[in-house]
C-alpha cells in the first residue's frame, strides 16, 4: 500500500519542511502539495528530508490531488457538517491495515494551519479523522499532526502490508459498485441515505466489504433482468 501525505495550502514553508522530516523519519516518502507557495525555507527545516520537498507533487485543488487515490482520510480538528463519523488517528491506521489487500494508494489529508480543511474538502474524502486532545487549545501545529499520523501508521502498517499485492476486488471497485447501486435505486448522491452509506463503507472490514459486493451484484442482476423484460 502506497501512503501519500497531502498538505492543502500550507501557509508557511517551514511547516512543509518539518512535515517532510516527520514523514521521512517514519519511513514514508510521498508528499503532495495543494496550492503551496515558495518553498525555499522548507529546505532549511527539512534536515536530510529535502528530497521529499523537491520531489513533492503539486496540484491546484484537492480533487486533482486525489484522482489516483483509492481511499482518502481528512484530518481535521474541527467537526464539519459533511461528516457524521470521525475516527481517531490510531483507528485510521488499523482500518488501513485491514484493507491492505484492497487499497493500492491511500491519502492522509491535512488542511491549512489557520482554518484547516473546508467542509467541501472534507466531503471529498472517504473518512474524517481527528487527534483526541486533552485541551482543544493550543492545538497541534501542522507538522506535529503529520507526525502523529505518520507514527500511528508506522506502528501498524509495515507488518500488515508486507505480504501480497492488491487483489482484484479493491475498495475502489466496491465504492464504484455502491455508486452504481445507488443510481439504480434512484438515490441522489446528496441524499442523506447515500451520504450515510458512503461514510460507513470505508469503516467496513474485508468480510463486510465482501457482503456489500454480493448484495450490489444481486441488485445489478435484478436491474438487468428488469431492463430486459
Amino acid at each position: 500500500m502506497d501512503i501519500v501525505f497531502v498538505l492543502v495550502e500550507p501557509a508557511r514553508a517551514e511547516n512543509v519542511g518539518a512535515a517532510a522530516r516527520a514523514i521521512k523519519t517514519m519511513g514514508f516518502d510521498s508528499l503532495r502539495l495543494v496550492n503551496a507557495g515558495d518553498l525555499d525555507a522548507a529546505h532549511w527545516v527539512a534536515h536530510q528530508s529535502s528530497e521529499l520537498v523537491s520531489g513533492a507533487q503539486h496540484f491546484t485543488d484537492l480533487a486533482q490531488a486525489l484522482t489516483d487515490v483509492d481511499l482518502s482520510i481528512a484530518c481535521t480538528a474541527r467537526r464539519r457538517l459533511q461528516k457524521d463519523r470521525y475516527v481517531d488517528a490510531d483507528q485510521c491506521a488499523a482500518l488501513l491495515a485491514d484493507k491492505h489487500a484492497e487499497v493500492e494508494r491511500a491519502a492522509i489529508v491535512f488542511g491549512r494551519e489557520s482554518s484547516g480543511l473546508t467542509g467541501d474538502e472534507v466531503a471529498l474524502c472517504d473518512l474524517a479523522s481527528r487527534i483526541p486532545l486533552a485541551h482543544p487549545q493550543p492545538s497541534l501545529n501542522l507538522a506535529q499532526a503529520v507526525m502523529v499520523y505518520a507514527w500511528e501508521l508506522r506502528k501498524t502498517l509495515p507488518a500488515s502490508t508486507a505480504s501480497g499485492q492488491v487483489s482484484g476486488e479493491t475498495y475502489a471497485r466496491a465504492r464504484q459498485a455502491l455508486d452504481e447501486g445507488l443510481a439504480i435505486l434512484n438515490i441522489d448522491a446528496q441524499d442523506n441515505l447515500a451520504q450515510w452509506v458512503s461514510e460507513l463503507l470505508p469503516l467496513a472490514n474485508q468480510r463486510e466489504l465482501g457482503l456489500v459486493r454480493q448484495l450490489l451484484r444481486r441488485l445489478q442482476q435484478l436491474d438487468k433482468l428488469h431492463s430486459n423484460q
